[in-house]
C-alpha cells in the first residue's frame, strides 16, 4: 500500500496516520533515515542512545564512518539475499 507526502518549503514531511501508528512514533521521538540507492528507509528510533554510553569496552580509537559503511553493507547484502 503507498502512502504519499508533501515536501513543505522547510523540506518538511508529515508522515500518514498510518504509518505513524505502525511505527508507534510520538511527538518528540527521533526517526533514523537512511538513503539507499533512489530511496530512503524510515526507522524510528527506541530509548536514548546516551543511555548506551560505556557499555562497550575499546582499546583503541575507531573509524565509525568505516564501521558504518560495512555495516551497512552488509545490511545491504542481507536485503538482497532476501529478495
Amino acid at each position: 500500500m503507498a502512502n504519499y507526502a508533501k515536501v513543505s518549503s522547510k523540506g518538511q514531511i508529515t508522515l500518514p496516520a498510518s504509518i505513524r501508528r505502525h511505527l508507534k512514533v510520538e511527538p518528540g521521538m527521533a526517526l533514523e533515515i537512511v538513503r539507499e540507492g533512489e530511496g530512503i528507509y524510515i526507522t524510528a528510533v527506541r530509548g536514548d542512545i546516551s543511555n548506551l554510553k560505556g557499555t562497550v569496552q575499546v582499546d583503541k580509537i575507531q573509524d565509525f564512518k568505516k564501521i558504518r559503511k560495512r555495516v551497512m553493507e552488509d545490511l545491504a547484502n542481507e536485503k538482497a539475499k532476501d529478495n
